[in-house]
């Protein structure tokens, strides 16, 4: 157990104390001792718990906690209680510290109690025995999970306000679930070995992928049921939904040249622009499907000294003039061309676009320079919307842009309203979090050491392993 887990659980002991009873013997702990009564939470359900407390120590009846969570008991024939519980056998016998987990012996910090002929376990040990996890909300009541949550997700994303998608990849291939953003339970939704990232429509109701030979599928959230809606063999690197949730914009081609819209009535594909420029990417089309925001990276420049042997692999590569740009493209003009937005020569992480197509919104970082929040206008003009704090990370959420930035001893969380530019400052959380997770209407997630957790209420609660 980590040193951090020791000190959350002896503050839940200290959560769950009661008045002391004073020092009972072993031959005492066979006499009618009085319980009481306390409430935890387990499994986000209130459960009364019997407890007694023997030499200072609070123990909490494990019929109750089991009864509670689902365990089921026998007597062994070792004369003690064999314990049964998400496919794990624990053992365990009165007076005694040491129990099995699936056949492997540990010891417990306090043996199990045997108390008006019940067993008794601290908090401490059953977490320990059975897996689980614990916290303290704010009002000091204690909640305790035993919800099996999905391990070492590779990406996590909003399906809707009460649902996350959690990807996990195997060597059999990519798992995707859905996980329930208030209990951390889970089912599988798709499993894949050629499938692009699922893109989940704006209604939620549905995601898009494709796979290697080009085709793509529509899959129901509630059904889990995937279709083919076009079998065209062009590669596909991204996939965009329309905000009404009835078109997919892509890029088409290896190099990301064209972009094309995909009907998912009919499955017809027709191009939005063809203009011969390829490495286009991150692509964002307005809510009215006339403006398109992109980036462009123009690849570095190649040059070998004619004068030496080929097989030397004597290259250069310049890579002058190859830093990201941002460009424009309205559909609504005849004969339009795209506009570039951008000359500038920091790198640039784009972030999204104005649901009214006014502008687009990117992370520029350069050496020796906080990393800022930009928004780029169709006119060209620039806004700087957060340039006095380093910007770790930003993300569009709906009309929202929430940001992730550094506030020294720990990290900001900021919301800008994508249309007035205004800013507010959400909440502070520590600086082992590396990512936001933010949808529209959903709450903020955050990823800290590999697990997720979403804000409930002012209180993060894992979601994830």
């Amino acid at each position: 157990m980590s040193m951090k887990k020791k000190i959350v659980v002896t503050a839940l002991a200290t959560a769950l104390s009661v008045s002391m009873v004073g020092v009972v013997s072993a031959a005492q702990m066979k006499q009618t001792i009085a319980t009481q009564q306390t409430s935890l939470s387990v499994n986000d359900s209130l459960a009364s718990i019997r407890t007694v407390t023997l030499n200072g120590i609070t123990y909490l009846s494990i019929r109750d906690l089991g009864n509670a969570v689902g365990i089921y008991f026998e007597v062994n024939d070792r004369g003690g209680v064999s314990a049964y519980f998400q496919e794990h056998a624990v053992e365990l016998s009165a007076l005694s510290k040491e129990i099995a987990v699936d056949g492997e012996k540990r010891e417990l910090q306090h043996a199990v109690e045997n108390v008006n002929n019940m067993y008794y376990i601290t908090l401490n040990d059953f977490i320990s025995a059975f897996n689980a996890e614990s916290a303290v909300d704010g009002s000091g009541q204690v909640a305790i999970s035993t919800v099996q949550k999905v391990q070492d997700p590779s990406r996590v994303i909003w399906l809707n306000p009460s649902s996350l998608l959690a990807s996990v990849i195997e060597e059999e291939g990519r798992f995707d679930y859905i996980v329930d953003a208030r209990t951390g339970q889970y089912s599988e939704l798709l499993r894949t070995t050629d499938a692009s990232d699922l893109v989940v429509a704006p209604n939620g109701q549905k995601a898009a992928y494709s796979v290697e030979s080009g085709a793509v599928y529509v899959i129901d959230l509630a059904s889990k049921q995937s279709r083919a809606v076009t079998y065209d063999g062009t590669i596909k690197p991204e996939l965009v939904w329309s905000a009404d949730s009835s078109t997919i914009y892509f890029l088409q081609g290896d190099k990301g040249s064209v972009i094309a819209k995909l009907n998912l009535t009919d499955g017809t594909i027709s191009k939005v622009l063809e203009d011969k420029v390829d490495y286009k990417a991150n692509l964002s089309v307005s809510a009215d499907g006339s403006q398109f925001y992109y980036t462009v990276i123009k690849p570095g420049a190649v040059t070998a000294d004619a004068s030496k042997p080929v097989d030397q692999d004597d290259v250069a590569i310049d890579l002058t003039g190859t830093e990201p740009q941002v460009y424009r493209f309205d559909a609504s003009v005849k004969d339009a061309k795209p506009e570039k937005l951008t000359t500038t020569t920091d790198d640039k992480v784009f972030v999204g676009a104005a649901a009214d197509g006014s502008k687009a919104y990117y992370v520029s970082a350069e050496d020796n320079k906080l990393a800022s929040l930009v928004a780029v206008a169709k006119d060209k003009s620039i806004t700087k919307l957060i340039d006095d704090k380093d910007v770790l990370q930003a993300i569009m959420a709906g009309n929202k842009i929430y940001v992730l930035a550094d506030g020294g001893s720990s990290e900001i969380v900021y919301e800008i309203d994508a249309a007035t530019g205004q800013k507010r400052e959400l909440t502070s959380v520590p600086n082992s979090v590396s990512e936001l997770i933010a949808g529209a209407g959903t709450p903020i997630a955050i990823v800290s050491d590999g697990q997720v957790s979403v804000d409930n209420n002012g209180q993060w609660k894992k979601v994830t392993q």
